[in-house]
């Protein structure tokens, strides 16, 4: 998996600061120019004329990844927006940033398509970035300083200027919301260590309600294994104890963002004990990434215990609790998390339980109302009932059942959940019911066609569980999987290899009709990694690798991520590894295609650093992940990033949004992935899109690594599942085409028979010209969508970001004529 990869400081370079004239009242300000310095390589200036119209002066042919015109205040306030009007290049893509007063910096994205001056509002809530200072996400007013930046990303050019003017700022509250004007400290249970907490024993070892049972004379060594993720941002974590031998050391590992912490918590002494810690990373053992800023919320990821100088004996320790002393901001005061089981058909019903787990993290308890509301696909309400409900203090879990059937007709219905208390903000949770495919699906081999997925075969040493997965993804019509083949895992001894276990993955990948590409990646534990030696290491496995799978493997990617921590040697080391190791590809399978650079977002400079190397490849590959999906952005970007290539294919291997509490709910998961499967293909840029994952990783809500899968870990689905089957079994064959026209803010895609049609924030009604025969329409979930037909005429409603798909009879999209208005300033643009 990815990371977004986000600045870690602000940096004010450049000319003399500016004061423009006539910006006064609370945006009273010096101007200086940033060239981005962290990011080398772009250059600029910043000027202002006699007006105060500020020029944001770029130029990345050096590289660089933006330029910024910082604004620092004069009197520090309590903005609750910036307003400002800007004119840009209609392709270019704006950031706004603030620092607030504890020295946290916050960014988020503008992007429309105007070319002329557009008025901006920006508020002071929902940033897709944040570091520095707590690094919590929270802003502390006052704010000290706006920026304004240009991104080097999809510009027709790479010199330019954007203008700004008449900057502005209204001050208050930036949230109205009662009580949301300071945190919260306190202290809570996070784990009593009960039947239902959750751990996973190793070594032989045995928790039962608290009690570990550990025989050192198997083992020296025994952990109880988790995801749990702490509430807020922690200030100590107290851990009760007792029993044991004397002697025995109990070890805890905390785990942030790819990165764990581990510190020795004490030597029992067999009875009663407490011991306490202060949060990562002073006095704490880091391994994982070397990220400059720890990542919330921590989770306990392993208890440790070792035999130290205890006897070789079995012993008991007993668990009491693990208490947090943490500080929770007002957005997490109450948290919901709903869930959604079937339960039995009857009839025309399909019987279901909607439930909710509940946490009041205050040091009172909560009374107020719960309110369930169940909806179909299409947001029409099927039932809705509201009960009281109080909520125990400090952290104590509190679950409600809610037993209510949805008609069985439906591919998808969701609960949304709602508590409401006076002094509190609403908080709500969605969890859905979403059907499997009713068919097994098509097990030919369809490479032509460009729908991929993450399914990851190679996780599941459990052959029985391989095939389930396998036969999931067929029945949802994925045609491609990314495999990872370890080098570690092939290659333990030098000149050893072992292909058993990935002929395993191949052949029952081959069975239900999906194609692998393989990715080659890692180091094995005997070689020098990142060195000259090292790499010609890697070639020999690599050559043996593609040898071994060449009857049935075609497509091979060196390498995963090496533009960030997945890859900690030298940068420059990277294409020595492809120009070797694409020659080593080649001479085992001169049919091979070889795919490389695969990029954590759209890294356009470490592209050209590859470029410019002269590293050889077949096809580029990038995982283009965002916080939001601009969808005529995001295709541009993937036509720009085609033609830095010089119009080399184009493979999006990794893309995906996570459904962890605090990231996207899954009905917003499911839209998302329909969007960038339908847009990348659309681009014409993109022959193949895989989404990050298939299942999801783990059962953490609270963890984003954990929530990406369109299957839950017990494979039910989610609607990102139905989403994906809808998408890849509707555009089963033709070559994929954008109409070249459409209507305003409508977008499409044409392949074979199928059309697809959609619209990113608005909602719209589109009007088709259909032919003879039959033709079903159909809603993101596989459902018929109620279209009005008037001959030949078709209308079909669109909701916004909600894909509709034709199939079937030809249908041509009529582009209504626009009246000519005379030319005006667009309407203010909230962001």
């Amino acid at each position: 998996m990815i990371v977004m990869l986000w600045v870690c400081s602000v940096m004010l370079t450049g000319a003399e600061a500016i004061v423009l004239p006539g910006q006064t009242g609370i945006m009273a300000g010096k101007w200086t120019f940033s060239n981005g310095a962290e990011f080398p390589g772009a250059t600029g200036a910043l000027e202002a004329d006699a007006k105060g119209i500020l020029s944001l002066k770029y130029d990345f042919r050096g590289g660089g990844n933006y330029v910024g015109a910082y604004c620092t205040l004069d009197t520090p306030a309590a903005l609750r927006t910036v307003t400002f009007r800007v004119r840009k290049p209609a392709e270019a893509q704006l950031t706004v940033r603030i620092a607030d007063s504890a020295g946290q910096s916050f960014q988020k994205p503008i992007v429309y398509e105007h070319a002329g001056w557009q008025p901006v509002a920006c508020g002071m809530k929902d940033w897709t970035a944040h570091w520095g200072g707590a690094n919590d996400g929270v802003v502390r007013p006052p704010i000290v300083s706006v920026g304004i930046l240009i991104e080097n990303v999809s510009l027709n050019s790479p010199v330019g200027e954007i203008h700004i003017a008449d900057v502005g700022g209204e001050q208050g509250p930036m949230d109205s919301k009662p009580g949301a004007e300071k945190a919260v400290q306190g202290e809570y249970i996070a784990t009593d260590f009960g039947a239902d907490s959750g751990f996973t024993p190793t070594n032989g070892s045995v928790l039962s309600d608290g009690l570990w049972r550990v025989d050192f004379s198997k083992a020296s060594e025994a952990s109880l294994r988790h995801s749990l993720s702490i509430f807020g941002q922690p200030s100590a974590l107290s851990l009760t104890v007792s029993g044991g031998h004397k002697g025995n050391v109990l070890k805890l590992t905390l785990g942030s963002h790819f990165q764990n912490f581990t510190r020795t918590l004490g030597i029992l002494d067999g009875a009663e004990q407490t011991f306490t810690a202060a949060p990562p990373p002073d006095g704490w053992e880091h391994s994982g990434a070397e990220e400059k800023n720890i990542s919330y919320p921590l989770r306990v990821v392993d208890l440790t215990i070792e035999r130290g100088e205890g006897p070789a004996q079995a012993t008991d320790i007993r668990l009491i609790r693990l208490r947090c002393n943490t500080t929770v901001q007002p957005s997490g005061l109450i948290v919901l998390l709903a869930s959604a089981h079937e339960t039995g058909v009857s009839g025309n019903d399909r019987n279901a339980r909607w439930g909710c787990t509940m946490w009041n993290m205050t040091a009172n308890e909560v009374a107020g109302t719960l309110t369930l509301t169940l909806r179909d696909w299409d947001e029409r309400v099927l039932h809705t009932e509201s009960r009281p409900c109080t909520l125990p203090a400090r952290g104590q879990r509190h679950t409600v059942a809610i037993d209510h059937a949805v008609p069985a007709s439906l591919h998808f219905a969701d609960a949304e959940f709602r508590f409401d208390a006076p002094e509190f903000a609403p908080a709500t949770s969605r969890a859905g019911l979403t059907q499997p495919m009713a068919d097994t699906g098509d097990a030919d081999l369809r490479p032509e066609l460009p729908w991929g997925m993450g399914v990851y075969l190679y996780r599941y040493g459990d052959y029985a569980q391989m095939e389930k997965i396998a036969a999931a993804a067929r029945a949802a019509g994925v045609k491609w999987t990314r495999e990872e083949f370890s080098w570690a895992g092939i290659e333990r001894e030098r000149g050893v290899f072992d292909f058993t276990f990935y002929d395993q993955v191949v052949n029952t990948a081959l069975k239900h009709g999906i194609s692998v590409y393989g990715l080659l990646s890692y180091w094995s534990t005997w070689t020098k990694a990142y060195t000259e030696e090292g790499i010609d290491d890697f070639c020999v496995w690599a050559r043996a690798t593609v040898n071994h799978f060449k009857d049935r493997v075609k497509h091979w990617e060196i390498y995963n991520e090496p533009n960030i921590f997945f890859w900690s040697g030298p940068k420059e080391l990277y294409p020595v590894l492809v120009k070797k190791c694409y020659a080593a590809i080649k001479e085992s399978d001169p049919e091979a295609i070889v795919l490389a650079i695969s990029t954590a977002g759209v890294d356009r400079k470490f592209i050209q650093q590859c470029l410019d190397a002269q590293a050889p490849f077949d096809i580029l590959t990038i995982h283009p992940y965002r916080a939001r999906l601009n969808d005529a952005q995001f295709i541009k970007e993937m036509r720009s990033t085609a033609d830095l290539v010089n119009g080399r294919p184009v493979w999006i291997t990794e893309m995906g949004w996570s459904t962890h509490i605090g990231g996207v709910d899954e009905r917003a998961q499911a839209q998302l992935l329909a969007r960038c499967y339908l847009g990348a293909v659309a681009s014409g840029a993109i022959q193949n899109i895989g989404w990050y994952d298939f299942r999801n990783d783990g059962d953490d809500p609270f963890y984003f690594e954990a929530n990406f899968g369109t299957l839950r870990t017990d494979l039910t689905p989610k609607p990102a599942y139905r989403a994906l089957a809808t998408v890849c079994r509707t555009f089963d064959n033709g070559k994929p085409r954008m109409p070249k026209r459409l209507p305003k803010g409508v977008l499409a895609l044409e392949m074979g028979d199928a059309l697809a049609l959609w619209t990113q924030d608005k909602p719209a009604t589109v009007t088709c010209r259909v032919g003879r025969g039959e033709r079903r329409v159909l809603n993101l979930m596989g459902e018929p969508v109620q279209a009005e037909q008037d001959g030949s005429t078709l209308t079909v409603p669109l909701r916004p970001g909600s894909p509709v798909f034709m199939k079937g009879a030809h249908v041509k999209v009529i582009v209504p004529r626009e009246k000519k208005a005379a030319p005006s300033e667009p309407d203010l643009l909230r962001f």
